[in-house]
């Protein structure tokens, strides 16, 4: 009997330990956006994609040079420099942005963006990600 306890704790200890593992696997899905969003855009200004979501496009994503990032060089479908393909990612754009910084899925992946970027690129898609 005294051998058969032993291995039993040890059995419970595995159990809970793997157990534990898998409760701890990542999930890949987008949270709802409330969930990571910490900017109150509802009082928020309207943002515009041409006076205010385009300049970052161009000064933050669509980097011309080493890495291609999002100006085609990576396929058609992820060049922000067209409207639809953006709109199409926004929601994928807004997580990215608010990632932190030096998480595997954080967005500019060259450079930085600022908290007003950042603000004004989650408010424009809260706002209905609009060709404005």
């Amino acid at each position: 009997m005294k051998n058969k306890r032993p291995s039993t704790v040890f059995s419970v200890i595995v159990s809970i330990l793997v157990f534990i593992v898998v409760q701890s696997c990542v999930d890949h899905s987008f949270p709802p956006a409330s969930e990571y969003s910490q900017y109150n855009c509802s009082s928020f200004k309207e943002v515009s994609f041409d006076v205010d979501i385009e300049p970052i496009i161009n000064a933050k994503c669509a980097i011309v040079g080493d890495g291609g990032c999002h100006n085609g060089g990576n396929g058609a479908d992820l060049d922000w420099r067209v409207f639809n393909n953006f709109q199409s990612h926004a929601s994928n754009v807004e997580y990215r942005v608010t990632r932190p910084a030096g998480a595997p899925d954080h967005m500019p992946k060259l450079g930085s963006i600022s908290e007003d970027q950042i603000k004004l690129l989650v408010c424009w898609v809260e706002q209905g990600a609009q060709d404005n």
